[in-house]
């Protein structure tokens, strides 16, 4: 890894509104990605920061949306917030600037203690998201390399006193742990206050130091999931979530939101918000979340009921949503397809991403979709964000015939056209005369 470039961090706080202030972990997770990643790989840490970059880097955070902390939208390899020494200088200052944005730290727990809570209580409106993992000390042990940190497991235990609100997410290794630690888990993170559990597939690549799972543990955990939801109220959801169309289902409720008050239930399925019909998932999650007491029509049993949630604008719903596609980025497609009108387009997507884009109905007539597999890392990994200029080329080399218009996810490449392992889209076009667009 190298030093991330100060314009680096300068991108992440201004495109994505994510503060990233530290490299350094607590934990030596077994499923680490970093640990997957080949020398090739182009990957950065975060060098110690001064409190006049912190404050550059604060200034150009947006306080009409969410302040991520902890969480990574580049190569920037993301550690534990509270592993930096002046993360609570840091949260005042974004407090005082922006008094009434939701700040949301992503953490491990283990750092954290009665004192800092009290900390953390002071600076509402505020949200954690607690990666706990295992509650067991042999588990953690076991995902730990030998050392337990139940720390974590005492700060989750204290945060539903201080009324933090906060969010559990469990990296499922039942090949590690066993079935029986994972279900332990999220039942605790749902007993002591989570608002919704996330249960992520181990992801494995050709690199991995670790025994892979099983191969069918994509349906393994699905089926677990929905198991271990007959257990509990709290919403239970599984990441990535592989689904195939973009039906606005509710994947959860929760508990005393404005949409659980309002008599919405895990199931339901939004048609409308406000008398607009939703286009997506994350359509009518976005709709809910602008819209001050919305109307709402939605399918039940196949019975249709309207109802209104009580709620503020720009506050959450309580309704829990698996990501499908924003409305934004189908127009960007379609918008790049229009303006090529006449020419044969191919947009060239990631095996999870397909199913949705598929499911997009109304896309212009001279694009086509096809999946691309992420040869360079192997494994399991199905995302677009870790492809490769190189797994381009040879699905090209296996398309006849050629599009004259060649389009690709942003994810796929940094502001500069460069992929993961630095290599430039301009390749594309070198080898084989086809003009790409990145959407």
């Amino acid at each position: 890894m190298k030093p991330a470039p100060f314009n680096l961090l300068l991108q992440s706080a201004s495109r994505d509104n994510v503060l990233t202030l530290t490299t350094a972990c607590s934990t030596a997770c077994c499923f680490c990605s970093h640990h997957q990643n080949s020398s090739e790989v182009e990957a950065f840490f975060v060098n110690r920061l001064t409190e006049e970059e912190t404050d550059v880097l604060i200034d150009f955070l947006d306080g009409s949306r969410k302040i991520v902390i902890g969480e990574s939208a580049t190569r920037i390899c993301e550690g534990e917030p509270f592993l930096f020494d002046g993360i609570f200088p840091v949260l005042q200052r974004i407090r005082s600037r922006h008094k009434h944005t939701l700040i949301q730290i992503t953490t491990s727990g283990v750092p954290l203690d009665r004192s800092k809570l009290e900390l953390l209580q002071a600076l509402s409106p505020l949200e954690l998201n607690l990666s706990l993992n295992s509650c067991s000390e042999e588990g953690r042990r076991l995902l730990y390399n030998g050392q337990a940190h139940m720390a974590a497991v005492e700060a989750a235990g204290m945060l539903s006193g201080f009324r933090i609100p906060f969010h559990g997410s469990i990296v499922a290794m039942p090949h590690v742990v066993g079935w029986h630690d994972v279900e332990a888990a999220v039942l605790f993170l749902a007993e002591k206050g989570a608002e919704t559990v996330r249960l992520f597939m181990p992801g494995y690549t050709r690199f991995s130091k670790q025994p892979p799972p099983t191969e069918d543990i994509r349906q393994a955990l699905a089926d677990f999931a929905a198991a271990v939801r007959l257990k509990t109220d709290v919403p239970v959801l599984v990441e990535p979530p592989f689904i195939n169309d973009l039906t606005a289902v509710v994947e959860g409720v929760i508990k005393a939101s404005p949409a659980q008050l309002a008599g919405m239930r895990c199931g339901d399925v939004v048609l409308s918000v406000n008398g607009s019909n939703v286009f997506s998932r994350v359509a009518a999650y976005y709709s809910l979340l602008r819209s001050e007491n919305p109307v709402v029509v939605l399918l039940r049993n196949e019975a249709v009921h309207k109802l209104q949630i009580e709620k503020k604008k720009n506050t959450a719903s309580g309704l829990v949503f698996n990501y499908d596609i924003h409305p934004d980025v189908v127009e960007a497609i379609s918008r790049t397809a229009r303006r090529n009108s006449g020419k044969s387009c191919l947009l060239l997507t990631s095996r999870m991403a397909y199913p949705v884009l598929a499911a997009c109905g109304s896309l212009p007539e001279n694009l086509s979709i096809e999946a691309v597999t992420n040869g360079y890392f192997g494994g399991n990994i199905a995302c677009a964000g870790l492809l490769t200029v190189s797994d381009i080329l040879s699905h090209l080399e296996t398309v006849e015939p050629k599009p004259q218009v060649l389009l690709l996810p942003a994810i796929l490449f940094d502001p500069s056209g460069r992929d993961i392992l630095g290599q430039h889209c301009s390749l594309i076009r070198e080898r084989f005369g086809i003009l790409t667009e990145i959407v």
